[in-house]
């Protein structure tokens, strides 16, 4: 070993401060929000009323069409048949974990007052915020595999033979994935197209009320709007995320979009709902004896639920917005 030049010997570091910056992480409107405003709360976990108990599935039932109905006079024969109208759709579970470990050398070195910055506060933050991370990915995607949440990537998936919710497409019409695929550059009568195609009617509860997309379709949108039309959602504001109003909904940028998509989303359609034994499990430390490492711990925290969907066609995805020239 060299030796050490003599400031080195015999200063010590300064420490601006005790905590390490994350540089890595991005924060997702998304999940902030299908968590009911999580960060501002301060309060991750899905709300009790919120969790499932069980079970191999879970049901969200539907009312997929509409019994017998015509005009009516003198000789009219009112239909007396049967007609099924209720279907339910079936979501398995996804899920999400953090974990980190700490070895024999972080435990003895990383301790008293030589421990400036503690690892052990570090990494237990730091699982906190991983399991997070990754379902803020997975609530947009497609689902990558069987343990996976069904993300929005399902939601819009529109191959008519793929099941989404246990259903396929080609047997309930009213179960299709609402999705553009126009090449065209954002702007207000575009996202006005968007806004029409759920076509269930003007009321309030029927259109979307949520929307992501890129910071570059955000700022792009904002560009086409004449200043005196341009609007924000004060409470978004209030809690940290910049935003644009198109008519009653907020236009949000998530660091995990993809670009050129664009999701207007009804969030009256859309539950993220965990299980009640699996809802973020307290991260303890615990030692790897049975393993013959005494002095390695490792801690994780494991989230298992769905992202579950009762009415596919009120949410709408385009997926080929450019920026306006």
């Amino acid at each position: 070993m060299g030796l050490i030049n003599q400031l080195n010997a015999t200063t010590t570091y300064a420490w601006l401060q005790t905590n390490a910056e994350d540089i890595v992480n991005k924060a997702s409107a998304l999940l902030w929000r299908l968590m009911g405003q999580a960060v501002k709360l301060g309060n991750w976990e899905v709300q009790a009323h919120e969790t499932v108990d069980g079970g191999l599935m879970t049901k969200v039932p539907l009312e997929y069409a509409t019994s017998h109905n015509g005009s009516y006079g003198a000789n009219t024969i009112i239909e007396q048949s049967k007609k099924d109208i209720v279907e339910a759709a079936r979501f398995g579970w996804g899920g999400a974990y953090g974990s980190n470990t700490l070895g024999l050398d972080d435990l003895t070195q990383n301790t008293g007052d030589a421990a400036i910055i503690s690892l052990t506060k570090q990494y237990m933050a730091s699982i906190k915020k991983s399991i997070r991370i990754n379902m803020a990915s997975q609530v947009i995607a497609a689902a990558a595999d069987s343990d996976s949440i069904n993300g929005l990537g399902d939601l819009f998936n529109t191959n008519a033979d793929v099941e989404y919710g246990s259903i396929d497409a080609n047997d309930i019409a009213a179960w299709k994935a609402n999705v553009i695929t126009d090449v065209e550059a954002i702007g207000f009568e575009t996202i006005q197209k968007v806004f029409r195609k759920p076509a269930m009617g003007e009321f309030a509860g029927t259109l979307p009320n949520f929307c992501c997309t890129t910071a570059v379709l955000r700022d792009g949108y904002e560009r086409t709007l004449h200043p005196q039309r341009i609007y924000r959602d004060g409470n978004l504001v209030k809690a940290g995320w910049d935003n644009i109003m198109h008519k009653t909904a907020p236009i949000v940028a998530d660091a995990y979009y993809p670009s050129g998509i664009f999701d207007a989303l009804n969030l009256n359609t859309l539950n993220l709902r965990a299980h009640k034994d699996y809802n973020f499990t307290t991260p303890v430390w615990e030692s790897k004896s049975v393993l013959g490492q005494p002095d390695t711990i490792s801690a994780n925290t494991r989230w298992r639920g769905n992202l579950y969907c009762n009415n596919r066609q009120l949410n709408v995805r385009h997926t080929n917005l450019t920026e306006p020239t």
